[in-house]
């Protein structure tokens, strides 16, 4: 049951770079699989956190105060104020902060450095295998194919990736012994993963016989950081389908994330 965080605190983008007795640090976020890696973060280490949204009805990703920090114009991205730097892209924010505030959900090279190994390669695998195919796969269906552009093959090919990759989650719970990825810690690895396994059911990828992935959704679905960091910038539980949305706010939201992106295609040439 998700509750109103304690931790965090809302800024307006202007304000992101202002120091605050608050926290030395701020999220530039939005709703998505992505922007709630942030929250979902430091609502498990427990640190308080500023946040500001980045908002994409105002394609405010694509400003110039934002394209300064990440130029690839993407949540999400992280300020530093006490020391003064700026990290973007989720793998780095998220291997910066745990090593800045020192938590265990980076193992440390010295005490285990096959597990710190391990969870770096797994994050990496996120944010290069999991995370890409699993958007296509919400692209070309909750988006593209929304706004009249069916492409059944492109579907096919990003539905079968993401399925094998979730599919890899689910052995590697299992070999584990859980209840976490790499056993019995949680890591960065958890963390980065979550938000895009429990909307399996938004890339309408089937994973109805993965028990052991199913299991440690639901299990991360009940543990209060992560169902806290999931309501910040705001809840969008139409991702996770049912029981955690109504067919009525599935609808709704079909068609409010349908008109949050560009379809852009170009022919070859």
């Amino acid at each position: 049951m998700s509750q109103k965080s304690r931790l965090a605190r809302q800024v307006t983008l202007d304000e992101a770079w202002s120091s605050s007795e608050h926290s030395e640090i701020c999220c530039l976020i939005y709703a998505t699989q992505n922007g709630w890696k942030l929250p979902i973060l430091f609502e498990e280490m427990g640190v308080p956190y500023d946040w500001a949204l980045v908002n994409f009805e105002k394609s405010e990703q694509r400003s110039e105060g934002f394209l300064s920090i990440n130029p690839n114009g993407r949540i999400p991205a992280l300020i530093d104020r006490a020391r003064g730097v700026t990290v973007a892209e989720s793998a780095a924010i998220l291997e910066y902060s745990a090593a800045r505030f020192v938590s265990p959900l980076l193992p440390p090279a010295d005490e285990d450095l096959q597990l710190h190994l391990q969870t770096k390669q797994w994050l990496h695998w996120q944010v290069s295998a999991l995370g890409p195919s699993m958007g296509q796969a919400m692209y070309f269906q909750r988006i593209a194919k929304v706004r009249g552009q069916n492409d059944p093959f492109a579907i096919g090919r990003f539905i079968a990736e993401a399925e094998r990759c979730l599919r890899m989650l689910d052995d590697q719970l299992a070999s584990s012994s859980g209840p976490f990825v790499l056993g019995q810690r949680c890591t960065l690895v958890d963390v980065a993963c979550f938000p895009y396994c429990a909307s399996a059911y938004w890339a309408n990828v089937d994973i109805s016989a993965m028990c052991h992935l199913l299991a440690w959704i639901e299990m991360l679905h009940q543990r209060p950081s992560f169902s806290t960091g999931l309501t910040v910038p705001f809840s969008r539980p139409a991702f996770f389908g049912p029981p955690y949305a109504t067919p009525e706010e599935i609808e709704v939201e079909i068609a409010r994330n349908a008109g949050q992106f560009a379809v852009i295609s170009k022919s070859p040439s």
